[in-house]
């Protein structure tokens, strides 16, 4: 975390000179906007509100270039919170001014490099629940983890712009070669990974691997953006459904387990 504590230093010292000079904030020159905002934070006193908070519209392919920033910055937990939460401070100000960024970096590798959790699911959760009340939050971050199960990642719009060299936030290179894609089954890190790995048989520390992660980072802060943008306006719908061999599951293990994933990724039939 020590790069993105330096940026946050950066970040405190440009927001002051912005809002001194009356330059509106957002993405200057090329380069992300990491870090609380010093400014924002003492416009406003007591603690933020538990309620909701305000969201407007915003653009999914701008989610997906800052997604794929974030995690070369810091990992993917905290690439797909910033992706969102950064814009939301930009067009709403206020009380996102008051989130750290940082909060999420610890979802990294599946939380803490444990392999659970897939992390950019984890940091989109996080924006999500920011804005929607208990209830809304449970369908989208539910559709959210369904689509991911299913997903070939890396997006072929991530592996577009790769090749074309538009990850324009990024300070680190990255492969421009087409990656193979794979669908986890799963929202585990661990499985998503793997399946990823045995297909394409980069290892783990390799930089396509991580590139892919990358990409896949960007997309789930995409798919994120889209979701609240479809909640805002009234049109979300759930899609997400169980695979019949899961439902059958379900019907006899409904109250002594939890959870929605194939469960033939773990256990065999019976």
């Amino acid at each position: 975390m020590a790069d993105v504590e330096k940026l946050m230093e950066k970040d405190v010292s440009r927001r002051s000179f912005l809002k001194t000079t009356g330059i509106g904030l957002g993405v200057a020159a090329g380069a992300l906007v990491f870090g609380t905002s010093a400014v924002g934070a003492q416009s406003q006193t007591g603690p933020v509100a538990e309620a909701p908070l305000p969201y407007v519209e915003l653009d999914p392919e701008e989610a997906r270039l800052r997604g794929h920033a974030g995690y070369w910055q810091a990992g993917c937990s905290f690439g797909a919170f910033y992706a969102v939460a950064s814009m939301l401070r930009e067009k709403v100000g206020g009380p996102y001014n008051q989130i750290p960024l940082r909060m999420l970096g610890y979802g990294r590798g599946g939380f803490a490099n444990w392999g659970t959790i897939c992390g950019a699911l984890n940091g989109a959760a996080a924006a999500i629940n920011l804005v929607c009340p208990d209830a809304d939050t449970n369908k989208l971050v539910g559709e959210l983890l369904g689509w991911y199960t299913r997903f070939p990642f890396p997006s072929a719009e991530s592996t577009a712009i790769a090749a074309a060299g538009g990850f324009k936030y990024s300070k680190k290179d990255h492969p421009k070669l087409e990656l193979v894609t794979s669908v986890a089954d799963s929202p585990l890190c661990h499985v998503s990974n793997a399946k990823w790995i045995a297909k394409s048989g980069f290892l783990l520390p390799t930089p396509e691997r991580k590139e892919r992660c990358a990409r896949l980072t960007g997309d789930v802060a995409a798919k994120a953006v889209e979701l609240l943008n479809a909640w805002k306006a009234g049109k979300f719908v759930a899609t997400f459904k169980v695979d019949d061999q899961t439902a059958g599951c379900l019907s006899c293990h409904a109250e002594d387990q939890e959870g929605k994933m194939t469960c033939v990724s773990c256990h065999e039939p019976h």
